[in-house]
């Protein structure tokens, strides 16, 4: 499911926060999670990470956006620390081009991450052709 710039944006910058300044442990912390893929119930480890893919998840509340998001982050984030993208993105930041692409990249859970990496690549094309269109007004796509 794609998603608002605006929706990964608040996703990304919580994440980020949530990773430098670590969130205390709090009483709505979830010591256990559904598995998504196996459907078994898991006992959640308190750590730095799990605690900020917890508020990440919080910055949506429909679930099916939410679980986009955080797939969003999981699967696609790994390419922004490519040599290719690196001047696109600065601490706490990414170009506006990259963050379209993050949210509008189709995939799905069987997606394989040659065919991944070919459809971020060609997303992000097309997303900094539009951003960059002296021709006309910049369209959200």
């Amino acid at each position: 499911m794609p998603l608002t710039i605006d929706e990964l944006r608040k996703g990304y910058t919580a994440l980020l926060a949530a990773l430098k300044r670590p969130a205390p442990a709090g009483p709505d912390n979830p010591p256990l999670y559904h598995d998504a893929i196996t459907g078994e119930i898991a006992r959640m480890e308190d750590t730095q990470l799990h605690r900020a893919w917890y508020v990440t998840a919080q910055t949506i509340d429909d679930d099916d956006r939410r679980i986009s998001l955080l797939k969003r982050l999981e699967m696609a984030t790994p390419f922004l620390n490519d040599r290719k993208y690196a001047k696109y993105v600065s601490p706490g930041a990414m170009h506006i081009a990259l963050l379209a692409t993050v949210a509008r990249l189709p995939f799905s859970i069987r997606t394989t991450k040659k065919a991944l990496r070919a459809a971020f690549d060609a997303e992000f094309k097309r997303q900094l052709t539009a951003t960059v269109d002296l021709n006309g007004p910049c369209k959200p796509s």
